[in-house]
């Protein structure tokens, strides 16, 4: 019949959907959206006789679980990364706490750059979960870029001095009058 057609037509869009690549957040709501109206339309396309509509009823639950299990598995993969990626986090910054006090400037600027882009490029993970390790993590980085500022401030600061120094004694040196005799 005409209904059973169109029952079998709606089931096999519902695994066209199923069977798509869905790979956002977005995309599955959206998905979900259109499962649901085509679900709906097959509710509103009213019962058949009892054989044709216990097939079309299991085609239908296939479909709807086919698509929903794959859902599911989307979003277990997609916990499974967040979480992974808020360990590789955490280790990220526990490299940077225990580099924040360091006096090797070079080579520890370079490895708190190179913690930094690895952040930079690391996997999404909940704002709830990694905004805290991300205060720890900036915070270790900030404590050794403002050592770092300090203590060339302090050496500048030094060098300055010393320059004024040596320009003093320059100048007390060239105030000397040479002695033409040479014992004195």
């Amino acid at each position: 019949t005409i209904k059973t057609k169109a029952k079998r037509i709606i089931a096999k869009e519902i695994n066209s959907l199923a069977s798509k690549e869905i790979i956002s957040h977005n995309k599955w709501q959206e998905a979900t959206s259109k499962c649901k109206e085509l679900e709906l339309k097959w509710k509103k396309l009213g019962h058949l006789n009892k054989k044709s509509n216990k097939i079309a009823w299991k085609e239908l639950r296939d479909a709807l679980n086919n698509f929903y299990n794959n859902k599911n598995n989307f979003y277990k993969e997609k916990k499974k990364k967040s979480k992974q990626s808020l360990e590789n986090k955490l280790i990220l910054c526990k490299k940077a706490e225990d580099l924040q006090y360091s006096t090797n400037w070079k080579v520890t600027t370079k490895e708190l750059i190179k913690l930094q882009e690895e952040w930079k490029n690391s996997d999404f993970s909940p704002d709830k979960q990694s905004n805290d390790i991300w205060k720890r993590f900036r915070t270790a980085c900030d404590t050794f870029f403002e050592s770092k500022k300090q203590y060339y401030k302090k050496i500048e600061k030094t060098k300055k001095i010393a320059r004024k120094e040596r320009e003093a004694l320059f100048t007390e040196l060239k105030e000397l009058e040479v002695s033409t005799e040479t014992e004195k």
